[in-house]
């Protein structure tokens, strides 16, 4: 699992077949203790990195 962001996106975990948009405040807060720190990208590099979790192929 993996934490992602992007300005246009807003923040998210990502893995192999999953893909969830976490809600500001406790939600990212954990994630963060769970997984770090996200990955910061533009917007079009968030789509390529969801893509990848769930298709396994780019955008």
């Amino acid at each position: 699992m993996k934490l992602i962001q992007a300005p246009g996106r807003g923040i998210a975990v990502v893995g192999a077949g999953y893909y969830k948009v976490l809600k500001a405040g406790e939600e990212v807060e954990q994630a963060v203790k769970l997984w770090g720190n996200p990955l910061i990208g533009n917007d079009r590099q968030f789509d390529v990195w969801k893509a990848i979790a769930l298709q396994g192929t780019s955008a």
